[in-house]
């Protein structure tokens, strides 16, 4: 892969769309955005219904297989994404269990081959407290029955991920309180982060729309 690939993470409602349009936007650079309101098993997900779950995580994969094609990462100099595909594997682990788990496992396994790893990783740090806030403040009716309990696991198995021998990349951790008092600031800090680890030009060449 000669091309350049940049994934952003964080716990639900961290800001990773918001933070992942700006960036994109002030590279001119290539954007890949999670979709997951055309999930049709989602909103029986976060009501908890068993039979929903499986499906619903089937169908992210799919999906994020096929928005992180081969083709794409052939077009494209830079590339933006809000999602690691790894974090399909981890609510997997969240929401699933038993046989449906051991299934999905081999499936992701196989999926997970063909999509190669990011060059850096932006992570948006906050506790899963935050988390709740800010997932009620945006209002999503999907997320209305999202628990602090949910939350905290996702937050653990994020924590578990990033200590782990996949996450083999630079990881640059900003916390999403520093986003929301001081954004244009933390995107300065991120661009000063891709260029140390020689995934931009020299920040001086670079073209800042602040």
């Amino acid at each position: 892969m000669t091309n350049k690939y940049i994934c952003i993470e964080g716990n639900l409602g961290a800001g990773k769309t918001t933070l992942a349009k700006k960036l994109a936007s002030t590279l001119e650079v290539t954007l890949v955005l999670e979709t997951f309101l055309n999930n049709p098993f989602l909103k029986g997900l976060y009501e908890n219904k068993e039979e929903n779950k499986f499906p619903v995580e089937t169908f992210f994969l799919m999906e994020r297989m096929e928005q992180l094609s081969p083709q794409l990462f052939e077009n494209n100099d830079l590339i933006i994404s809000d999602y690691l595909i790894d974090k399909t594997n981890l609510f997997a682990q969240t929401n699933l269990q038993g046989k449906e788990l051991l299934l999905f496992q081999r499936v992701f396994k196989t999926v997970r081959k063909q999509v190669p790893n990011p060059n850096a990783l932006i992570f948006i740090e906050q506790t899963p407290e935050e988390a709740l806030q800010h997932v009620i403040g945006r209002g999503r009716k999907l997320e209305t029955h999202v628990t602090l309990e949910y939350l905290t696991h996702i937050h653990e198995q994020y924590q578990k991920l990033l200590r782990s021998k996949t996450i083999n990349y630079p990881v640059f951790k900003v916390q999403a309180a520093e986003l929301r008092t001081d954004f244009d600031g933390v995107i300065h800090k991120i661009i000063d982060f891709l260029v140390n680890e020689r995934l931009l030009l020299a920040k001086s060449q670079v073209k800042l729309y602040l």
